[in-house]
């Protein structure tokens, strides 16, 4: 799969903010019929409503027509048709919509694509007719649009009275998720909450892109199911990036690889959620677990704006010893770091605490008890500090307090409305439990533009997730993919005469033709072939049997190693071949593998390819076999990858050190394994539709200057009838 380089986004503005709305099905008894003209009403939309029922003369005091046509006649246009029948009348007035030139379409009713066969091929119908009249159609099955900064929407669910407007849109596949972050609670600001439903012709990529170019929306959220175009992503993400506005992602669904490879080693060693995963972070999308951390994250962003931390240090107060040791455990696991205090920062701080007060980050700031005279210039000498990129005051708030503690904390919280307005470093508030926060300090830093948190720890990922995307945005942008390589026509011979799995020395022939460096060896169909090529080559020796049926060696015993004179080379080639028939009467051998022997690594490596059904291809890279299969030590990249993105793979891994020179060992060439990985991203890239694995196992690391060489490795083909695809 190839990825788009343009992102394209349609104009939406006839379904998210239309001038005029027909609503079909319209009716006085309560219903998602009445619920779409009361959240209109909430809304205080602006624009033409026109209920269509043939029931009814008028509608909560609106003139009611009989059909879409009938509002056509009576003059009037249609931007916008909102269909709350059941799902076998939804066609019907989707041709009746067309033929009156209405530019958008919203279906609620359920029953299509998710409901079976008759349910698809509706759907499908329904997708067909609003292509080819080119009709923007929102669903089916799901819940509808608000438009909170438009006063705009068709949606079908009680609009919460209490929401507030801001900068944060929010698309969902499912309905009830919109339902639910609407009725949060948690005070966030929407500019929008889209629902998608089905994604018969708009989807969530479309909402996303609409979003990016929405002056309103600063800040956007997704829970995602599936994308339907995950093609799409890097574009996307481009544009995102353009604009500084982050897209803050839950992606259900966790599971394992649909289409593993079986016969690839490292098949084994990653999931279709881990390809997802190391996508997202590629492209700048901030993937969350929960709704909490969503919620956090997306008011951070929201309240932070461009004033973003520059790095991970965190200077952090508190007035309480305990929260300081939460702080560091939960901080331990992140990004972040708690420098310490410069000479001059511990002297500022030491005249406002007692004599007996330690100066650590985090702070207990409690001084003499006297929070009202120690907070502020603690929190002044904290934004001083050279090492500090964000100020963090951790101050439990919740609703329901003491008048005299909310008198209290409410001058922690004008300290830190006092600071923020002194430095244009971030200051952020963080109240650990969650559950709320006390009106009167939460006005303060509204006012102040100061973020407020809440949940220990959702609040310190999304900390975390702010200087992630800060170093993001601070980056070269990730590298985009060009054309075919110029590997790629030599190549295209091998794969295609080649089905299922190549041998070993086929596979190595197309990692040369990507510059990977294989071992010396020679291809033979004799015991006196193999002397000669050893003589050539240099013993010690290996020998293997080449048969595309037979791609694990070892389990088949078509291998001999340390072969080291011409007696055993002769006695091991005719065993070989007769293990070879005996574990698989039917295989044709190409021949038999004379390998040199390689020594003098520092490290041995596994290099994999993966190409993931939805995202595409990933390469994962891990050190040592024990490290990568037993302990999961392993990163992957998304091609195409650079020198950067690839060196940062390595350096994912806990065994990476070892390669930097460890103990006695010399420092391992990295920048060769660096090669390595870029070409194999190629690779990907350039055969992604007929390659469903690779694995080089193992790669041999040498010392600084010496390079590395792929000792083994087999490329798996995509079990597919149509092998004569090319780039």
């Amino acid at each position: 799969m190839r990825f788009e380089r343009e992102f394209q986004a349609p104009d939406l503005q006839p379904l998210i903010a239309p001038a005029s709305i027909a609503v079909v099905g319209a009716s006085e008894n309560p219903g998602p019929g009445m619920q779409v003209l009361e959240n209109l009403g909430q809304l205080g939309y602006r624009g033409a409503v026109y209920p269509v029922n043939p029931r009814y003369k008028q509608v909560l005091g609106k003139p009611c027509y009989p059909s879409l046509a009938a509002v056509r006649e009576a003059g009037h246009t249609v931007d916008l048709v909102a269909i709350l029948l059941n799902r076998n009348l939804v066609l019907p007035v989707l041709e009746e919509a067309a033929r009156i030139e209405v530019r958008a379409a919203w279906a609620f009713a359920n029953g299509f694509a998710e409901a079976g066969e008759e349910g698809r091929a509706l759907q499908q119908r329904i997708t067909d007719l609003c292509r080819e009249q080119d009709i923007l159609f929102c669903g089916p099955n799901c819940v509808g649009i608000l438009n909170f900064n438009g006063q705009a929407g068709a949606y079908s669910a009680p609009a919460p009275r209490e929401i507030v407007a801001g900068d944060i849109g929010m698309v969902a596949q499912s309905g009830y998720v919109c339902i639910q972050v609407a009725n949060a609670n948690r005070g966030l600001g929407f500019s929008m909450i889209l629902s998608a439903g089905n994604e018969a012709v708009v989807d969530a990529t479309d909402y996303i892109g609409y979003m990016l170019e929405d002056p309103g929306t600063r800040v956007i959220m997704a829970f995602i199911e599936q994308f339907r175009r995950p093609e799409r992503l890097p574009a996307l993400a481009r544009r995102a990036r353009e604009l500084g506005k982050p897209i803050v992602l839950i992606k259900v669904g966790r599971s394992e690889m649909a289409r593993r490879a079986t016969a690839a080693h490292t098949g084994a060693l990653a999931g279709s959620d881990d390809v997802q995963d190391a996508l997202f972070k590629q492209l700048g999308l901030i993937r969350v677990d929960d709704f909490d951390e969503m919620f956090e994250t997306a008011e951070l962003f929201s309240k932070l704006g461009n004033r973003l931390p520059r790095g991970n240090g965190v200077f952090a107060l508190t007035l309480s010893g305990g929260i300081i040791s939460l702080l560091g455990d939960l901080g331990e696991k992140l990004c972040l770091r708690f420098p310490g205090w410069s000479a001059a920062g511990s002297a500022r701080v030491r005249e406002h605490l007692p004599p007996y007060a330690g100066v650590e980050n985090p702070l207990d700031a409690w001084g003499f008890g006297k929070v009202e005279e120690a907070y502020l210039p603690c929190l002044s000498a904290a934004a001083r500090e050279p090492e500090a990129d964000l100020i963090l005051v951790s101050q439990d708030v919740p609703g329901g307090m003491a008048p005299r503690q909310v008198e209290q904390y409410a001058a922690v919280a004008e300290a830190a409305a006092t600071v923020c307005s002194r430095t244009d470093k971030p200051v952020v508030f963080l109240s650990n439990p969650s559950g709320g926060f006390d009106a009167t300090i939460r006005s303060i830093l509204d006012r102040a533009g100061v973020p407020l948190l809440q949940g220990s720890k959702e609040g310190l990922r999304a900390i975390d997730h702010a200087v992630v995307y800060a170093q993001f945005l601070g980056g070269d942008p990730p590298p985009s993919a060009a054309g075919p390589s110029p590997a790629a026509p030599k190549v295209r011979s091998l794969l295609d005469r080649a089905r299922g799995g190549l041998t070993e020395f086929a596979s190595k022939q197309v990692l040369t033709a990507y510059g990977i460096p294989c071992t010396q060896e020679r291809l033979c169909r004799s015991a006196a072939e193999a002397v000669a090529a050893a003589r050539e080559i240099g013993m010690p020796v290996t020998l293997k049997v080449m048969s595309p049926r037979i791609l694990h060696k070892t389990e088949a015993g078509v291998i001999a190693l340390d072969l080291c004179d011409e007696q055993e080379i002769l006695k091991s080639f005719d065993r070989l071949l007769e293990a070879a028939r005996t574990y698989d009467p039917k295989a044709s051998i190409d021949g038999v593998l004379c390998q040199q022997m390689v020594g003098g690594a520092v490290a041995e490596a596994i290099v994999g390819l993966l190409i993931d059904p939805q995202f595409g291809p990933a390469v994962i890279f891990g050190l040592g076999g024990v490290m990568v299969e037993v302990l999961g030590d392993r990163a992957l990249g998304i091609p195409p990858l650079d020198r950067n993105s690839a060196r940062r793979m390595i350096e994912q891994t806990r065994a990476s050190r070892v390669l930097k020179g460890f103990r006695a060992s010399p420092p391992a060439d990295i920048e060769a394994l660096i090669d390595v990985l870029i070409g194999v991203g190629t690779l990907a890239l350039d055969w992604a539709e007929r390659i469903e694995a690779l694995d080089i196992n193992p790669l041999l690391i040498r010392p600084e200057g010496q390079g590395v060489v792929a000792v083994d490795a087999l490329l798996v083909l995509k079990d597919s009838g149509d092998e004569t695809k090319s780039p």
